[in-house]
């Protein structure tokens, strides 16, 4: 070989090894949602005697808000989607967990689960956009983003029994990823229940194998247990306890590849939670109000207003919104159930009301419960009831009621140590993200990054 043909081979050497130190060099973000997180849990841990010493540690040395105002309703898929985009619903589009369905026609139970849905930037498209490495595990309205290298999206069959590995599922992960993570763990499918475990065994495989510079991760057997025992509650407390041993299998993760002093770790939830004792079913009083018409069998034959309940509110539809006569009638039904305490509506918010908060364009109304009351979808049934064994907590309330708030924890790269805040919002996180990947990004012109919870670049 030539003087000059070494150069040549020496000079792209030069240039691939450089580029990958560059790649290694930049930031990496693992963003772990515990679905359901009470701040409370780790803003005063001693209160309850919660032995979550992950937790405390990313509190002690990071940074954290005492609350996070989200957005409304409080729910899952709306929550998940301003924490990526910075927007209210009403302008990133999933205005709900559940798509409103016609009620004279048979229920499909649709959830937004398809990214395609999602009308504004996102942080996976931005990462993307910049170069980066994506993954997602659970990640909600995740289905088909084409943004992310390696996605495990949360979805499953509405009208099948739940299992860990639904066949939606499997449809729509990452080709060959999920054998993948079972050859890693040395597991097999029916090693796993429907829970956790399986999310956060593939969240410590992608962690080492594709050191990904984000990494979202949701987690939701807290939720799940908050919904059938109530916050504050033994159960409760225990898995608050295992979500935090599962924190710590993904910082060990961090630590064995090499990866924690170049990684901001997040905590966030999407929610807080309310005590629930007692069930408002709205949809009764439409039907008593002849506002809904059901057959022998229950089913719906017409109707000029319907449910889509939120858990802790409910979203009021008009099948004709220019029907002012209906639109009276309904809101002054309604009206009639707020009041003092024992009446089970807290408010009835009106459309202007609803855009200061961001909220579903498409409803007229919106029943905010009142405390410790449910909203359901029920259309027969008493118009009280009693809240049944296994339903003792719900979410889906005004985002700035305190029970309802949501939780954050910054640690590590980039953020300044031992800093808190009592109050922030929800939509400034997507903004502060971005800040600490460095990346472009575009969100509404209402978020802004926490500057004083990071570091800015010099």
């Amino acid at each position: 070989m030539t003087w000059r043909g070494i150069i040549k081979v020496a000079l792209i050497l030069t240039a691939l090894v450089g580029a990958a130190l560059g790649q290694a060099a930049r930031p990496h973000l693992v963003v772990i949602s515990i679905d359901g997180l009470v701040p409370a849990y780790y803003v005063r841990p001693d209160r309850w005697g919660l032995r979550i010493p992950h937790l405390r540690q990313l509190r002690r040395e990071g940074a954290y808000a005492e609350g996070v105002i989200g957005v409304y309703p409080s729910v899952t898929y709306p929550s998940h989607t301003t924490m990526v985009t910075g927007a209210l619903p009403a302008d990133h589009g999933i205005i709900a967990n559940t798509i409103f369905d016609e009620p004279t026609r048979p229920p499909t139970r649709r959830w937004y689960w398809n990214a395609a849905l999602i009308k504004v930037d996102t942080l996976w498209a931005a990462a993307k956009r910049a170069g980066l490495r994506v993954a997602s595990v659970g990640w909600p309205v995740t289905v088909e983003a084409a943004e992310i290298d390696e996605n495990l999206p949360e979805i499953w069959d509405p009208f099948a029994p739940r299992s860990a590995f639904p066949a939606p599922f499997r449809k729509y992960s990452t080709r060959g990823l999920i054998e993948r993570v079972l050859k890693w763990a040395k597991k097999t499918t029916s090693d796993y229940r429907p829970n956790d475990d399986f999310r956060v065994d593939a969240a410590v495989y992608l962690i080492e194998q594709m050191k990904p510079h984000l990494l979202l991760v949701h987690l939701v057997d807290l939720d799940g247990t908050h919904h059938r025992y109530g916050p504050y509650s033994d159960p409760a407390f225990e898995m608050t306890e295992k979500q935090d041993a599962r924190v710590g299998r993904l910082l060990s993760a961090l630590r064995h590849a090499g990866l924690s002093k170049a990684t901001t770790v997040a905590i966030v939830s999407d929610h807080g939670f309310m005590r629930i004792d007692k069930l408002f079913n709205p949809g009764v009083a439409l039907v008593h109000a002849g506002l809904i018409q059901l057959d022998e069998r229950g089913r719906v034959t017409s109707w000029a207003a319907a449910i889509h309940s939120n858990g802790g509110s409910a979203a009021v539809y008009l099948r004709d919104p220019e029907n002012r006569s209906v639109a009276r009638k309904v809101e002054k039904l309604f009206r009639a159930y707020v009041g003092p305490p024992g009446r089970p509506l807290r408010q009835v918010l009106t459309r202007p009301q609803l855009d200061r908060y961001g909220a579903n364009p498409r409803a007229f109304l919106f029943l905010e419960a009142a405390s410790h009351y449910g909203l359901t979808a029920n259309l027969r049934g008493p118009l009280i009831e009693e809240a049944p064994p296994g339903v003792r907590g719900k979410h889906g309330y005004l985002p700035d009621r305190p029970e309802m708030y949501a939780s954050l924890i910054l640690w590590g790269r980039g953020v300044r140590p031992r800093r808190h805040r009592e109050l922030v919002r929800m939509v400034d996180i997507a903004p502060t993200f971005a800040r600490l990947l460095g990346i472009a990004f575009h969100p509404p012109a209402y978020s802004h990054p926490l500057t004083d919870m990071i570091r800015l670049p010099e």
